[in-house]
């Protein structure tokens, strides 16, 4: 994934998307779910409100959702 496509999403439409993103945010301190700014906050809002780096939070997104996936991915059947 490009850093870019994350660093202007909105908090509302990244959650809506991988909703077991919940668990990052709570887990990093951000009290952005639930937030009535989630919906025009960016991730990039979210770095600056909190203190944190972009880049960072940006690779913490990839590797939750990569990581979610590839235990999603369905196992060969062994007929």
């Amino acid at each position: 994934m490009n850093p870019t496509v994350f660093q202007d999403i909105t908090i509302k439409v990244l959650l809506d998307r991988y909703p077991y993103l919940l668990k990052l945010f709570m887990d990093l301190g951000l009290l952005c779910p639930g937030c009535p700014a989630e919906a025009f906050h960016t991730l990039e809002d979210v770095t600056r409100e909190y203190g944190y780096d972009l880049e960072i939070l940006i690779r913490h997104v990839q590797k939750t959702i990569k990581n979610h996936d590839q235990k999603n991915i369905p196992k060969k059947s062994s007929y």
